[in-house]
């Protein structure tokens, strides 16, 4: 990227700034809310660092500039001090221009921080999205966090449960901005894939659909837990879990799961399995054929993937916690304890008998989050920074 020359630029510009180029929560939002800005007339400019030469995971309508990443060390804090350096190095030796800078993750907040303190743009401002809080045994990474949102300019969050958390632990405000979902995307199905998937793995019985790979927060092993249970109603069903992209180590959670599935009988075993990081078309596919979607996490930002198996018109088991309770009830969604095998097998079972109704209304629900709105409320935030230029430009939204 070169420095940008030539006039003086006419609309406001925003860098949006993740760790990643491959679909994960905070990387899906980042993506979202740079084509939404765009589409509402902003300079907007999505940044990914990128390590393994394979692209962002999709096209957008925004810029997209992929800061090059090397091989990541063997430790998470190494990690993340690496990626904070190379994108303060790459910001500082290529100077974009953009009025604010926006991270939606503590390692690219720490980027920028770095970048500032070596006198990249010293006078614009840095915002932080907060999805959730992690809770980091390693000093260095729970610095990080505290910093990623004590220092910046402004912080948003996207729920009233990751807004809470920031108050009561580091008693900092954030501004509530949402999520939001593209049902199009979501819904928009490839023939040739959904055959290919169709074709790949058995389909007997129902298949149970869990997005988010193995992960503690997932709540993985109570699922696979309650998938067993759920066989001896439905001998023949499967459960495949999707995804696993992660900057954290979920290694020691991951050995727990491969415990928890080597005990079970072999049948169950094989009707089990881990399908890694798909394509967002493969995604849609998957939701296509999925019979319930699986979502019964004991922590989340959001649960953004509620969203898009409603918006697939899926039947969706999710958990009765915060935040989902902010955005579901029983007329769109079955709602259960994760921390109860039986209750999540249970709810599993109830959603699979679903009625045609509980699922419009998800439609229907999904539908309302749509993401000019979410940039509506980012551009409300962005007013008290950017001045007249982000006024002028909210007003065109009404």
């Amino acid at each position: 990227m070169r420095r940008r020359t030539g006039p003086v630029r006419t609309r406001p510009s925003v860098g949006i700034f993740t760790y990643s180029t491959v679909p994960r929560g905070s990387v899906v939002h980042a993506a979202a809310l740079a084509d939404a800005l765009h589409d509402a007339g902003w300079d907007a400019t999505l940044y990914a660092l990128h390590k393994d030469g394979r692209g962002f995971f999709r096209s957008t309508r925004a810029r997209l500039c992929l800061v090059p990443a090397a091989p990541a060390p063997p430790s998470m804090a190494a990690l993340v001090y690496q990626r904070s350096d190379e994108l303060a190095t790459f910001l500082f030796e290529n100077r974009p221009d953009h009025d604010l800078h926006h991270a939606q993750d503590c390692l690219s907040a720490s980027g920028l921080f770095t970048a500032r303190d070596r006198g990249y743009q010293t006078s614009r401002p840095i915002v932080r999205t907060v999805h959730h809080l992690e809770a980091f045994a390693d000093p260095y990474l729970a610095r990080c966090q505290e910093r990623s949102i004590r220092q910046a300019d402004a912080c948003f969050a996207v729920s009233e449960t990751a807004r809470r958390d920031v108050a009561a632990v580091l008693n900092v405000h954030c501004r509530l901005v949402g999520n939001g979902v593209d049902v199009d995307r979501v819904r928009r199905v490839d023939e040739g894939r959904l055959q290919a998937w169709r074709g790949r793995l058995a389909m007997r019985g129902p298949l149970v659909l869990a997005v988010g790979g193995v992960e503690a927060r997932k709540n993985t092993v109570r699922t696979l837990g309650a998938f067993a249970r759920l066989r001896a109603f439905h001998p023949d069903a499967q459960l495949w879990i999707v995804g696993g992209a992660s900057a954290l180590d979920h290694r020691n959670y991951q050995a727990t799961y491969a415990r928890a599935k080597a005990a079970l009988d072999p049948a169950t075993q094989a009707a089990v399995a881990e399908l890694g990081v798909v394509t967002e078309e493969d995604l849609a596919s998957l939701y296509r054929l999925a019979d319930v979607v699986a979502l019964p996490s004991v922590q989340e930002g959001f649960g953004l993937v509620a969203l898009e198996a409603l918006a697939a018109g899926r039947p969706l088991c999710a958990s009765n916690r915060p935040p989902f309770t902010e955005f579901l009830d029983d007329g769109c969604a079955t709602l259960v304890d994760p921390f109860s095998e039986e209750a999540i097998a249970r709810g599993l079972e109830r959603a699979l008998e679903a009625p045609p109704e509980r699922l419009a209304a998800g439609r229907r629900r999904a539908e309302t989050f749509a993401w000019p709105r979410v940039a509506a409320a980012h551009l409300e935030g962005y007013e008290r920074i950017v001045g007249h230029a982000g006024n002028a430009l909210h007003r065109s939204l009404a």
